[in-house]
């Protein structure tokens, strides 16, 4: 008992210790982060002479909206410096750059690109072919190109790339992992429930090789965006597009830096440091001083916030719908969502809201629950929807009241479908870990839903039922905001994948367009004249932010979990699958 009471102590000691270490590892973070603020305020204010060059480094991670005051935003687990740009930005920092007389040209640096799909890129793309109708030049550089940095490059006037770059450009391809191969070696048995042939987000449980009905949506929409791509392209280089297929077939621009020259789609091939000159000269500053140069977060630093009322409201829908908060991960939750929306409803300023949706879906429940609020805001005022990236399942689930929808040719939206799935461990625990299950219960199925053992016939069933009542639900809140038929939503639902360009030519989209024109009509349909713009949710301060991250504490590993936690249950989700 003696030696018990001592290993207590032991341990108690131990753990206040451990107090005491943690609280002093947080007291270091906080200080370093507050020496951070104070050294930023203290800096030099950001200074735009004449001929300055505006510089946009898509390298740096890009987003729906830039991170509160365009501070820096840290990532909670290494505690990296990821410092977020968002699509808001660019697009203000290129109108107000086009009336500058101190900006002469930009430089859109292509290299490490970290544009997350097509969408976005075909969003940064057409604001820089904006920018360029002032007149003013735009260049492109990068050490290598791949299909996604070059189809941004080619909003440029000129393109270059740094010798002994790599040049990329091979057409599209999406990779999809099945897993019930290794399901069955485990144990592990998923017991899936959907409604639609194409809902393609449980089939790698299912079955080991992918069915014919998603091989032809995949290659439909893959077809879809490389269309977009070799039509651009064919038209920003003055190539045909027979040649531009021809060489991505061949990869005969691979290493090939006199063929890249010879084709017309590069204009050079050159060193970084000779290429800043060049486009220092060209800017028509001396090229004996340091390259004047201001970066978008700079830029948009010295742009005062507009006095106007904030008239038209962006509600920013970003992230997987689930019911969890995370301060880790963009998400999208019911509470966070209803609060945004009945701000703006209730705003007497506020004539019109655009939905911003960029999101694969999720929880049904969650989706349902914003949907309901939607149609209240759609009573009282005019609603737009924009998609960026992705606006599929549970995304277009929460667009459908939209009075009109806009999305990019290259979106990937649709997806009217739903599943459950349950993964059960049964065989692994009891063939492999020896492990059994003793269970004690009332009633028949009380061990419903426990996911230790395997769904009888009945509990299938009424899942089964769920899961229609749910599609029953979503299809006709399409029907509803489409003004089509639920025969014509299920028609064109089932779970399929569509891209901007087919959505529009089944009426899930009315026109091609970013936020920017969605903002347009919003304020046409409130017959607002001059409209300035209020984001809703209100985003939590960067300290707010970090802090409560590092309380949450979640490792990649522990996020990967969490996300596979998320999925159970009746889901209107698509998995973003990986284009390249």
């Amino acid at each position: 008992m003696k030696e018990f009471f001592k290993m207590f102590g032991a341990v108690i000691a131990g753990l206040f210790v451990w107090g005491i270490i943690s609280s002093l590892i947080s007291l270091i973070f906080f200080l370093m982060f507050m020496s951070t603020l104070t050294s930023t305020s203290k800096e030099n204010e950001v200074k735009i002479s004449k001929n300055s060059v505006l510089k946009l480094d898509l390298s740096k991670p890009l987003g729906e909206r830039s991170s509160t005051n365009y501070s820096k935003i840290y990532d909670t687990w290494s505690f990296d410096n990821l410092d977020v740009m968002g699509l808001d930005k660019i697009q203000q920092a290129l109108e107000s750059a086009s009336s500058d007389d101190n900006i002469t040209a930009l430089y859109v640096n292509l290299s490490d690109i970290s544009v997350p799909d097509y969408a976005s890129a075909e969003a940064v793309r057409n604001m820089i072919l904006w920018f360029r109708e002032s007149g003013k030049p735009a260049y492109a550089f990068a050490n290598d190109y791949d299909n996604l940095s070059y189809y941004v490059a080619t909003s440029c006037d000129k393109v270059f790339m740094r010798k002994c770059g790599d040049f990329v450009f091979k057409g599209l391809c999406s990779e999809n992992i099945y897993y019930k191969g290794a399901l069955d070696k485990f144990g592990i048995s998923a017991q899936v429930i959907r409604h639609g042939k194409f809902k393609s987000a449980v089939e790698p449980f299912m079955q080991e090789k992918m069915s014919e009905a998603n091989r032809l949506q995949i290659q439909t929409y893959l077809n879809d965006i490389w269309g977009v791509i070799v039509d651009e392209v064919a038209k920003a280089r003055n190539i045909s597009k027979s040649k531009i297929e021809q060489y991505a077939d061949d990869l005969s621009l691979y290493s090939n830096d006199e063929l890249c020259l010879k084709s017309g789609l590069l204009d050079g091939i050159i060193f970084e440091n000779d290429f800043d000159k060049m486009i220092q000269e060209a800017a028509g500053q001396d090229t004996d001083n340091e390259f004047k140069t201001v970066s978008v977060s700079d830029y948009c630093s010295k742009l005062e916030d507009s006095m106007l009322s904030k008239n038209i409201a962006v509600i920013y829908a970003v992230g997987e719908i689930t019911a969890e908060e995370s301060s880790s991960e963009e998400v999208i939750t019911s509470k966070t969502m209803v609060k945004a929306i009945d701000e703006a409803m209730n705003d007497d300023d506020i004539k019109a809201v655009v939905l911003r949706v960029n999101s694969p879906g999720g929880s049904a429940v969650e989706a349902e629950i914003i949907h309901n609020e939607l149609k209240k805001l759609h009573e009282k005022k005019p609603l737009v929807v924009s998609m960026g990236g992705y606006a599929a399942s549970g995304g277009y689930y929460i667009s459908a009241p939209a009075d009109k929808i806009f999305a990019e040719p290259t979106t990937i939206t649709g997806s009217i479908g739903v599943f459950g799935l349950m993964l059960n461990p049964e065989k692994l625990m009891k063939n492999t870990l020896a492990l059994n299950v003793e269970t004690v219960s009332t009633n028949k199925h009380s061990h419903f839903g426990g996911g230790v053992t395997a769904m009888d016939s009945r509990e299938l069933e009424v899942l089964q039922n769920s899961v229609e009542n749910v599609y029953s639900l979503f299809i006709g809140h399409v029907a509803e905001g489409r003004n089509m038929t639920v025969a014509q939503v299920d028609s064109i639902g089932q779970g399929r994948v569509w891209t901007g360009i087919s959505a529009k030519k089944i009426g899930l989209v009315d026109e091609f367009g970013g936020l920017w024109d969605a903002v347009a009509a919003a304020a046409d349909l409130a017959d607002v004249k001059t409209y300035n713009i209020k984001q809703f949710p209100e985003q939590k301060d960067e300290f707010s932010k970090l802090f409560s991250g590092l309380l949450e504490a979640k490792s990649p590993e522990i996020k990967l979990v969490n996300k596979i936690k998320r999925h159970t249950g009746v889901q209107c989700y698509l998995p973003p699958s990986r284009i390249y």
